[in-house]
């Protein structure tokens, strides 16, 4: 009897002893798949933000090859019309000006952001994690070759912009009321032969800028072929990025918010519940001919609705337009000119509210976001510059008035 009764014991201890150490394997076995599994995503999405990074890289100098030949035909219609330059459109002589001039004394002209690869770097858990050797040394030589790249057209010659910030200084120096009229400053600034030099060059900096615009975009498609990321993955990853909010209801965006508000511009939009909105934007011009600020003061209408998560604003046309000058005291001798300044602000302004009256309405979709606090809304759209022919995504930040 006794030994019947120990052989059952010692039976239910060893089963016992079996099933803890079963539970004690499964317990640790699915912790470590779990584990491996968290490690590998999270190398893979670094290995997007990589990828990501370089097709960044590549776009940017397409578009800066683009912006080289539309400025250098740009400069060279000006210099063919030279003895037109004085009615030139201000808009096209302020577009040449920045082209050719160093509008301060920047040590580096063309500036790298390096966020991503300070990221990547800093994260050793995370590449380690990317059992890919090529992909690592592909990486390597596309951080290197980018510093490269960057140090080169930042010290070349024929990078260097013709016209300095002293050019500037000594123009401005000479002009009474200390302000510049680029058209008076390319007519002799278009005869020089740094700017010369700087258009003769202009073809080889734009082929260069595609080219490697094309190393990049290559590094890019060897990367993503050897780690195995399509480009729709890639796609959905930038989609989500920086995504930190949650979607907005409706109720919460009702209400009166901040768009801008600096010394230089307080811009303001208050939606109702009538899916109708106002939007107030004060522009606070300050001028060397006169002491403190005038105020210029747009108001718009529109209608509004949210669908999902994308919120459709439709902005009416026309809008109302008013100056406030009542805040300025004119500089000593400088009576007159200030007078005809305001006159000419005050036709302008009424010149462009007709012919916004006569545009249609205006239809832009936001995908819209909210953070956790219900304070700040987060508006991100898709911009398409048909002169660069290529996409930017664009946001804003809302702030609701206190």
């Amino acid at each position: 009897m006794c030994n019947i009764k120990f052989t059952g014991t010692f039976r239910e201890l060893t089963l016992s002893t079996i099933a803890t150490t079963i539970s004690i394997i499964l317990t640790f076995g699915t912790a470590h798949y779990v584990e491996q599994k968290e490690k590998k995503a999270a190398a893979r999405q670094t290995a997007m933000m990589v990828i990501h990074d370089m097709e960044n890289t590549a776009r940017n100098f397409r578009k800066m090859a683009k912006q080289e030949e539309k400025y250098r035909e740009m400069t060279r219609y000006v210099m063919q019309r030279m003895a037109e330059i004085d009615s030139l459109n201000l808009d096209t002589a302020f577009q040449v000006f920045i082209y050719i001039s160093a509008i301060a004394d920047q040590k580096q002209l063309y500036t790298l952001d390096e966020s991503s690869e300070r990221v990547f770097l800093s994260s050793q858990e995370s590449w380690k994690n990317i059992d890919n050797p090529t992909f690592i040394d592909e990486v390597q030589d596309f951080y290197a070759s980018r510093h490269e790249i960057y140090d080169y057209i930042n010290t070349s010659t024929q990078w260097q912009k013709p016209l300095s910030s002293q050019v500037l200084y000594q123009h401005q120096l000479n002009r009474d009321n200390g302000t510049t009229d680029e058209r008076q400053l390319l007519k002799q600034a278009l005869k020089s032969r740094e700017v010369r030099y700087y258009l003769n060059y202009s073809a080889g900096r734009q082929t260069q800028l595609n080219q490697f615009a094309d190393q990049f975009q290559h590094t890019s498609d060897i990367c993503k072929f050897n780690i195995g990321i399509t480009d729709e993955e890639l796609e959905e990853y930038v989609r989500n990025t920086g995504r930190t909010g949650r979607n907005v209801k409706e109720q919460e965006i009702i209400g009166r918010w901040i768009m801008s508000a600096t010394d230089e511009q307080y811009s303001v939009i208050e939606y109702f519940e009538n899916h109708t909105y106002c939007q107030m934007n004060i522009i606070h011009l300050s001028h060397p001919i006169y002491d403190g600020r005038m105020d210029l003061k747009y108001v718009s209408n529109g209608t509004w609705e949210l669908r999902g998560d994308t919120l459709h604003n439709t902005l009416q046309p026309g809008y109302k337009f008013e100056t406030d000058h009542s805040h300025i005291i004119p500089k000593p001798g400088m009576e007159q000119e200030v007078e005809t300044y305001v006159e000419n602000l005050q036709r302008n302004g009424r010149e462009q509210q007709k012919a916004s009256a006569a545009r249609q309405a205006r239809h832009r979709a936001y995908r819209a976001t909210i953070n956790a606090s219900g304070n700040k809304i987060e508006l991100k759209w898709t911009e398409h510059d048909d002169d660069e022919d290529n996409d930017t995504e664009q946001a804003i930040y809302l702030s609701r008035e206190k």
